[in-house]
């Protein structure tokens, strides 16, 4: 997977954004609003600046890291896309309605990941004719420095997407943590339980 199209220039798609670009990945960052595009590159543009302040990164791998992002307003760059990751709002009538239209637009080989912390990926997959390729990819905040990423699978889920979508996080070098798509997910149901147990 070597070109990531990415729904939603918000605080998740940018960090997703630029993790990818950092790992050498070729990116299409979409978003309704040219706005929200700029103000997208403006903080990948001041994050990589800090990283190279504290040496962690050169100034000529910040710059190969920004000539690795496009931006978008448009979704017909899914059609060369490997891999999408939707960073959309999280409204599950929004998150339905692009991924029929991700399921149209996109090549039949191509992953349909959504970056949701609450939103069922059965009922997502359900809204498009291939559910096999439909997985979550739960990023945390901030992205660029949480290690963890949870990939949920739906029943539907292949094999083969899981193992894929595993072997990219681990290639952006985080953590990834397999689990069954379930309310809350893994780390949503262990925040509650540890809530409650501070409570007792």
């Amino acid at each position: 997977m070597q070109t990531i199209f990415i729904v939603g220039a918000g605080t998740m798609g940018s960090g997703i954004a630029q993790v990818a670009a950092q790992s050498g990945f070729s990116v299409r960052l979409y978003d309704i609003s040219t706005q929200q595009l700029e103000r997208a590159r403006a903080t990948i543009s001041a994050n990589l600046d800090r990283l190279v302040k504290k040496e962690k990164l050169t100034a000529a791998d910040k710059d190969a890291t920004l000539a690795r992002i496009a931006t978008a307003t448009q979704l017909d760059g899914v059609a060369s896309a490997d891999l999408v990751i939707e960073a959309a709002s999280e409204n599950e009538a929004l998150k339905l309605e692009l991924f029929a239209k991700l399921d149209a637009l996109a090549k039949p080989e191509a992953i349909l990941a959504s970056n949701t912390s609450s939103i069922s990926i059965t009922k997502i997959a359900a809204a498009t004719k291939n559910p096999a390729r439909v997985i979550g990819m739960h990023f945390f905040n901030p992205v660029p420095v949480s290690d963890l990423v949870e990939i949920v699978r739906a029943p539907a889920t292949s094999e083969s997407t899981t193992a894929a979508v595993r072997t990219w996080v681990q290639g952006l070098g985080k953590s990834a943590v397999v689990v069954n798509d379930s309310p809350g997910f893994a780390t949503s149901r262990l925040g509650v339980c540890l809530g409650l147990e501070a409570i007792r």
